[in-house]
């Protein structure tokens, strides 16, 4: 298991708490920051009432969190809000499965039973949890339905509800760094019953006392799982009231009273004072006793009852139900495996707080605080050099051998804008006047026409170059041919082979005109030759004059 960090808050009628705090791989938690603000009347029997003012102040704990030297420079990202109220309650229900054939239950099926025990569910309060309670397989009890085989199957489960103006007045709670979906809510009733109560205690039966300022929430647990949640409209601040009309006094005044006379402080009618708390704590003490009768439980099915809450603290609410119940009665505590980082906070007080920070952990699965982040290496431009610290610049100019030049030469620094740095050179270098060798000619690109007058003008230049005489062509020098000789060795159109070229393509001895005549001569003077009759000819010949 991985660290996992989680933010929790409490809107309650007396204060608003907050707190962060990671669970290690162990799954011990570990408290980082608590904050919290005194309630101001916006908040009662634990429904929000004024949106604006509790936004202001649920916004005010998440800046005091992020602000904590343990939590700081993590940003909360998201929450976990406690849910309870005057309307929070469980009602029982049942839903129940036929099979064809005997078959073996498996989790769909259990799912499926819990669907149909919240759409039978009747009633104007929105279903906030579905709770298994017991299940039945042949009319046998099993509380792990899952793996057994039968052809019925029934389910008994506790409906969690509340009304639905306390959701829809948290809903619209305005946080300013947290998306809504972000949000998660938690029953705190359930979560500080499985901080609080051991596994012994669950399964023999066990009543847990939730006093608070406004409201008491009585939730019961037997054979290991939940089996009843009510709320009362009753609480502390009830006996704050009876001070104030008993001593005409303000709230503060009556609030100090009342917290002086639970601390063995000083107070100016103690014996008075006394008689209020205790009229008033047996009051709401024979309330929870009669939520649990109506439950079904009682002195016979109940071991214990474990108190917690800020009304706990009065210690006359725990000796008022020994007294009517004849149940042992013991106060909430801390277990010993949470760790504080704050000084001062590890007491019952907070026991609201850690049990929303253990459920908010099991059911949001991500980090509730933003990782965090590394410091980010310095960003260094492709034009510019790296930086480097002094020392590691000393050492790379130590390293760097160092140029020497005669002492006639005439030393210049210069920039170079191809690489990042300074180079040395000699003014009078002549290869400093050469073209560098890697720049290559850049190559004229065609140019381009628009295509209407391109086609315009190619049919123009293949129509001129039709109707216009062929150019004559310039004489070239070809190779040596074969030439013809007749019977008697003599060659009809000149002396030799070399004659005939030397006569025929030598351009640079005659002019133009002088080269022609003599051209014609030569040929007129071949072609008698060859026409001419040979001497053996002319004897066979009878007329003389016929040639």
């Amino acid at each position: 298991m991985e660290p996992k960090t989680i933010v929790a808050i409490e809107i309650a009628s007396s204060k608003i708490k907050g707190a962060a705090g990671i669970i290690g791989p162990d799954g011990n938690l570990n408290v980082l920051a608590v904050e919290e603000i005194a309630g101001l009347n916006n908040v009662r029997y634990g429904r929000v009432q004024n949106i604006r003012e509790v936004s202001a102040a649920v916004n005010e704990i998440i800046r005091r969190l992020e602000t904590s030297p343990n939590v700081r420079p993590r940003r909360v990202r998201a929450l976990a809000v406690g849910l309870g109220g005057r309307s929070l309650s469980g009602t029982p229900a049942q839903a129940a499965l036929k099979f064809p054939r005997e078959c073996e239950i498996t989790e769909k099926q259990v799912d499926r039973l819990a669907f149909e025990a919240t759409n039978d569910f009747v009633g104007d309060k929105n279903i906030e949890a579905t709770v298994p309670r017991m299940f039945y397989v042949n009319n046998a009890a099993v509380r792990r339905p899952v793996g057994t085989f039968g052809e019925s199957f029934r389910g008994e489960f506790v409906m969690i509800s509340c009304g639905k103006e306390i959701r829809q007045n948290l809903d619209r709670i305005k946080y300013e760094s947290i998306d809504a979906g972000k949000v998660s809510y938690v029953i705190r009733p359930t979560a500080v019953a499985d901080l609080v109560l051991s596994a012994d205690e669950k399964e023999l039966g066990t009543a847990l006392v939730d006093i608070g300022a406004e409201t008491t929430t009585v939730t019961v647990y037997k054979d290991g799982t939940l089996a009843s949640v009510c709320t009362i409209p009753m609480g502390a601040r009830l006996i704050t009231l009876d001070l104030m009309a008993g001593f005409n006094i303000t709230e503060e005044a009556a609030e100090s009273m009342k917290i002086a006379y639970v601390n063995k402080g000083d107070v100016a009618d103690p014996e008075l004072v006394e008689a209020y708390v205790n009229s008033r704590a047996g009051e709401i003490a024979a309330n929870v006793l009669a939520q649990l009768n109506n439950a079904g439980y009682s002195g016979q099915t109940l071991t214990k009852i474990v108190l917690t809450g800020g009304g706990s603290n009065i210690g006359a609410f725990a000796s008022q139900l020994t007294a009517q119940s004849k149940i042992p009665t013991r106060l909430a505590e801390l277990p010993r495996d949470i760790a504080f980082r704050i000084a001062g906070r590890n007491t019952s007080d907070n026991i609201d707080i850690v049990a929303l920070l253990y459920a908010g952990a099991r059911k949001i699965e991500e980090s509730c605080l933003s990782p965090v982040a590394s410091p980010a290496a310095p960003k260094v431009s492709i034009f510019e050099d790296k930086p480097a610290d002094k020392d590691e610049e000393a050492e790379e100019e130590a390293e760097q051998p160092v140029p020497t030049y005669p002492a006639e030469s005439n030393v210049t620094e210069i920039y170079n804008p191809v690489v990042s740095g300074r180079r040395e050179i000699d003014e009078d270098d002549p290869s400093l006047c050469d073209d560098d060798p890697d720049e290559e000619p850049e190559e004229e690109k065609p140019k381009r026409g628009f295509s209407f007058f391109g086609r315009r003008n190619k049919n123009k230049a293949q129509a001129e170059s039709k109707s216009a005489p062929a150019p004559a062509e310039q004489p070239q020098r070809r190779a040596a041919q074969p030439v013809y000789k007749d019977p008697e060795g003599e060659d009809p159109f000149g002396d030799s082979e070399e004659s005939y070229e030397d006569d025929a393509f030598e351009e640079d001895s005659n002019t133009g005109t002088e080269r022609a005549s003599e051209t014609i001569e030569a040929l007129r003077t071949k072609i008698c030759k060859l026409f001419s009759p040979t001497n053996a000819e002319a004897e066979e010949n009878d007329d003389p004059d016929e040639i």
